[in-house]
């Protein structure tokens, strides 16, 4: 429940502090005094999104403070999971600099905004005259069901198997679209493919197809130029026969000198040498194959290779094998995920039965839950001036599970006897949505976990018995749950256990919003002032006495 709230600096509030109490509270002012701004301030302690403009002095920093007391079973939970420290009376704190930067802290453990939604969702539920328009809403027409009909967890159960169960059909489907573009480009792969057949670019060297390619190209000019390095070795006048006189000459000179002797045997050496360079260039010239055919294969593949090169934007054989491997593995994954899709639905099959199985069981109870939530309606509504009305809850089961379930919802009402059931938005006016969802609300205050319920003017529409009954309602729900109303109605007014007035106050040039709790007599006065004006006469004093007695 709300403990404490503390305001600085916000819209017309320059400072308020206030203490909330168990029980249930009533707020009353005029009209413009500045209750909703104090919704507003409580609104940013919830998670609200802050604005600039609400500032009331722009130099100065805005704080505003809340002191909740809540239930560890409920809340620990939450508090371990975002690291912040528990406490029974836990402090949220917003700031909102003059810059526009926006602090938010829960026990002074800084917390970013999502975070302080998603807590300020569990602590108060604030209805507002809009909130009215849920009705209309399936989601919340569950929820309200699931909570008379207490499923709630079995609820939880079903929605752990079936976001699981979505989570494989989001997989499955991107596969499946995975798959369909990897078919798209198959073909075009398996033709680009075509290009490889036949090519054992493994075993192929590019150097040795180029030398082996010149050789062949020009084979009749290297046979020529070898016969003329023969020629020029071992010929008429060549270099082995002028050689050879040489050591003719060396032989005799030797005999004369033997410093000669060393030159003998060099010129032997270079005559060996020589011979060998001869042997070799014949041998080559042997092996000159002047093969058509062959160069012809060479050419196309030196071709081949280069034409592929060029296609692929790759520089080396290495490269084109690489593209080639990825072409292959490209057109095997489509395989693969044919197999991987085929392994997936089957889980996904299995998953949908155990999705169904739970499903199953929620609607059971949900069924058996119907005429119950049916049956309080009609009594709270018949409480409140609606004898002949009925809400009818209608489930229709799905084709496929839903978040919500395997069935659709929808509230049907008839407000007259004897009238037919339709849409809640076809046939209530303003006032009979107010009190339906004060039914509502009643239900869910009995059956659910919510601490506190702010009531934002629900009695707008309403008069008469009809405002004392929705009173007598409220007050029977602050057996369950803190409820503050804020109401011009002295008839829901009188029956708070608290009472606080927020009204306007001039000083100087500015005007502030403030906020007290009345004692008795303060009570007696504003609901007087609320019957009959500022200056209530004494039957507006003596009717206000009596509601409060």
């Amino acid at each position: 429940m709300l403990g404490h709230l503390s305001v600085k600096n916000y819209a017309l509030i320059e400072k308020l502090e206030i203490d909330f109490l168990k029980g249930f509270s009533v707020v009353t002012g005029e009209t413009g005094s500045g209750k909703s701004i104090m919704l507003g301030a409580l609104g940013l302690i919830l998670g609200e999104r802050a604005d600039l403009k609400a500032l009331r002095d722009p130099n100065v920093k805005c704080v505003i403070e809340g002191t909740f007391e809540l239930s560890k079973d409920l809340f620990l939970p939450f508090f371990v999971e975002h690291d912040i420290d528990f406490d029974r009376q836990s402090i949220i704190r917003r700031e909102i600099t003059p810059s526009g930067k926006s602090r938010a802290f829960v026990n002074d453990t800084p917390v970013v905004l999502p975070v302080l939604k998603e807590l300020g969702t569990s602590l108060i539920d604030i209805h507002s005259q809009h909130q009215t328009l849920l009705l209309n809403k399936s989601s919340f027409q569950f929820d309200v069901l699931d909570a008379s009909s207490k499923s709630s967890n079995i609820k939880g159960d079903y929605l752990k198997e079936f976001h699981a169960y979505k989570s494989l059909y989001n997989k499955l489907q991107r596969l499946i679209e995975s798959e369909r573009k990897a078919n798209a480009d198959k073909d075009f792969i398996i033709f680009q493919l075509k290009d490889f057949e036949g090519l054992d670019l493994e075993s192929l060297s590019e150097s040795d197809i180029e030398v082996e390619l010149s050789l062949l190209s020009n084979a009749e000019e290297v046979i020529n130029l070898s016969s003329q390095v023969a020629d020029e070795l071992n010929g008429n006048n060549s270099v082995i026969g002028n050689l050879m006189n040489a050591e003719q000459v060396l032989l005799k000179l030797s005999t004369y000198n033997k410093g000669y002797t060393d030159l003998l045997d060099r010129v032997k050496s270079a005559i060996i040498e020589i011979t060998d360079i001869d042997e070799e260039v014949s041998r080559k010239v042997a092996s000159i194959d002047v093969n058509e055919n062959r160069l012809i294969e060479l050419t196309e593949l030196f071709d081949v290779v280069n034409r592929l090169q060029r296609k692929h934007n790759v520089a080396t054989v290495e490269e084109l094998i690489k593209v080639k491997e990825d072409f292959t593995f490209r057109v095997s994954a489509v395989t693969n995920l044919s197999e991987e899709i085929e392994l997936l639905n089957n889980e996904l099959n299995r998953k949908l039965l155990a999705v169904k199985e739970k499903g199953k069981l929620l609607s059971d109870k949900r069924h058996k839950g119907v005429s119950s939530l049916q049956s309080e309606l009609k009594n709270y509504l018949s409480e409140m001036a609606m004898p002949h009305a009925e809400l009818k809850v209608e489930l229709t089961p799905n084709e496929n599970p839903s978040e919500s379930g395997l069935e659709s919802i929808e509230f049907l009402v008839r407000t007259n006897k004897g009238s037919s059931f339709e849409p809640l938005k076809k046939v209530a006016s303003g006032g009979e949505l107010s009190r339906i969802m004060l039914a509502i609300k009643s239900i869910l205050s009995v059956n659910g976990n919510l601490p506190a319920i702010i009531f934002d003017e629900i009695d707008t529409g309403v008069s008469g018995e009809v405002a004392n009954n929705m009173g007598s309602i409220m007050k029977k729900m602050a057996n369950h749950l803190q409820v503050i109303s804020i109401t011009h109605l002295p008839q829901i007014a009188s029956k708070g256990k608290q009472h606080y007035k927020v009204f306007k106050e001039t000083k100087g040039d500015t005007t502030i919003t403030k906020i007290t709790q009345l004692n008795r007599d303060e009570r007696l006065l504003e609901i007087a002032q609320i019957l009959s004006g500022e200056n209530p006469s004494k039957a507006a004093i003596d009717n206000a006495k009596e509601l409060l007695n």
